[in-house]
């Protein structure tokens, strides 16, 4: 039943270019030139292949009829129409210019579009460009995806317009496509040498996944290429997006695929049969587009939230969900990058792994922890709930860190990744429940008590964790930069607070001595020791360190 449908929409756009007026005046079976915009085939690896079994040839570009509008600061409100051969209206060379592309079944005057350019505009004083194509983007989906060749001929052209008349640089331009868009993007990149940067959101599957790099976009199609996948799908008829990594840095939110609240695949594609069958459009968009605009709802956030939304390396999602992939970034930020509008080019590259809430509710972000914990060496094995007590400045979470998962063993760690939902602040106490598996066969194998000696907790978006165990004799040195010069140093003071309410807290010690500390101005190569035979209690004073 599936086979059928899926041929017949085929058949059908094939059979209707072959007889409207569509048909270009210079044409061949497979070939066809439009002037200043280029030349297009059918042929491989346009055509004729395993992933493109029907191509057609795009329409003609008055056909298409791609208009553009312009915004800025200063008329963030107002839609203005320009064109390279009359007005570029309040278009300015001397700011950076953002292209936006919209894909299938889209236009330029949804609102997901216009809260885009709202927030750019709020953080940044550029150009916004929009590329609405909407006349040539719709049903048979072939024949749309033959048409965003033309299309990123066009804005190609446009840019170069830009370069070559008004003294702008490649670098100056980033294009912005979603869906079809994200593999126009691709298009316009691959006619101009040293474009500044896409980012493809969720660009488009089908026709496009395990093509040649010619008919897709890829890395080589500007200077730095970055994307969100979030409907891709191993099965290609079940997936808007694509799970293939496509930019210098591909970020997959969820594992890329089924977002959360959204219609998962099979679901999807019954909303796709019924809706094509009756050509409804809105439904199609409301019902099996949720995970597809995820990647853009998701980059719009990345503006203006304070969220990092930050992306980590792993072999695959599931490792990253299961805790196995730390969210450490090693200090040189090579293993890690914030997904969207404020992706570094020079952060982690590769494909990077996160979370969010629900994709089709703001807001959007997730917090992401790691805990650890260490167990002791009194006890042989247990097993258990242990649920995980997080309080902070801000909030206090309690998030279960085993289920009856697990067992724990003598000298064992343990490691889980814990996304939250809220920001709790700077953590303050950390509290370890544990509840022993009850009513099991041969239950006397598992202790009823346990023994936790360490806990890690990395906050993973602002990498900061606390970590360190002191011990006897122990040396610890940390990196401290100040914004101010305090002068000549003479003298410093250590407080001390005790991790609070672990299981078997009396490894822990409540008072502490430090007996020497020795502070380096690293501008100045100067350094001064400070020493002190006291003791720090927990709850008492900061304890005084005079120059020795």
């Amino acid at each position: 039943m599936l086979l059928s449908f899926t041929i017949a929409v085929l058949c059908l756009g094939t059979i209707s270019v072959q007889s409207n007026e569509f048909l270009p005046v210079r044409s061949t079976r497979a070939n066809t030139c439009y002037g200043e915009h280029g030349c297009f085939t059918t042929g491989a690896p346009f055509g004729g292949t395993l992933q493109r079994p029907f191509a057609l040839l795009p329409d003609r570009p008055d056909v298409i009829g791609t208009t553009y509008y312009v915004y800025t600061r200063e008329t963030r409100k107002t839609r203005i129409e320009i064109s390279r051969h009359t007005s570029l209206g309040p278009w300015n060379a001397s700011k950076p210019t953002k292209f936006f592309i919209h894909g299938f079944l889209d236009s330029t005057n949804k609102p997901w579009w216009v809260d885009m350019k709202n927030a750019i505009l709020e953080v940044e004083d550029v150009n916004v460009i929009m590329v609405d194509w909407s006349k040539a983007n719709g049903f048979p989906y072939e024949k749309a995806s033959a048409n965003t060749q033309v299309v990123g001929a066009e804005v190609a052209l446009f840019i170069k317009y830009f370069i070559s008349e008004h003294g702008c640089k490649a670098t100056d331009f980033h294009v912005i496509g979603h869906s079809l868009g994200g593999q126009t993007a691709g298009y316009v990149g691959a006619n101009i040498s040293g474009l500044g940067r896409i980012t493809g959101l969720d660009p488009a599957g089908p026709y496009f996944e395990n093509t040649d790099p010619k008919v897709r976009l890829d890395p080589t199609d500007a200077l730095f290429v970055d994307v969100i996948h979030t409907d891709g799908s191993h099965n290609l008829l079940l997936g808007l997006g694509s799970l293939q990594r496509m930019g210098h840095v591909d970020f997959f939110p969820n594992g890329g695929y089924d977002q959360p609240k959204c219609p998962k695949t099979s679901g999807k594609l019954i909303h796709l049969i019924l809706q094509l069958g009756t050509m409804n459009v809105e439904g199609f968009m409301e019902t099996s587009l949720c995970s597809h605009l995820a990647a853009v709802y998701f980059f719009t956030d990345t503006i203006r939230n304070q969220c990092s939304y930050t992306g980590y390396s792993c072999s695959n999602f599931d490792d990253f969900n299961n805790g196995k992939c730390s969210l450490e970034c090693n200090g040189n930020d090579r293993q890690c990058n914030r997904m969207g509008y404020w992706t570094s080019s020079t952060a982690g590259k590769g494909d990077l792994y996160l979370k969010t809430q629900d994709a089709n509710a703001f807001p959007f972000c997730i917090y992401h922890y790691q805990i650890t914990l260490e167990s002791g060496s009194d006890y042989t094995q247990t097993r258990g709930k242990v649920s995980v007590t997080l309080v902070g400045t801000l909030e206090a979470v309690t998030v279960v860190f085993d289920n009856d998962q697990t067992t724990f063993k003598r000298g064992s760690v343990e490691t889980r990744f814990i996304p939250l939902t809220v920001n709790i602040g700077d953590i303050t106490e950390i509290n370890i429940d544990f509840k022993k598996t009850g009513n099991l066969i041969s239950s006397t194998w598992y202790s009823s008590t346990w023994a936790f000696t360490k806990a890690v907790v990395l906050n993973g978006d602002q990498q900061q964790s606390d970590q360190t165990t002191f011990k006897r004799g122990s040396v610890e040195t940390r990196f401290i930069p100040l914004t101010v010069n305090i002068g000549d140093i003479t003298e410093i003071n250590i407080d001390f607070k005790k991790t609070g309410n672990l299981i078997s807290s009396t490894w822990y010690s409540s008072t502490w001595a430090f007996t020497k500390a020795v502070v380096l101005n690293g501008d100045q190569q100067q350094s001064r020791k400070f020493c002190s035979g006291g003791t720090i209690t927990s709850s008492g004073p900061a304890v005084r360190f005079a120059s020795c």
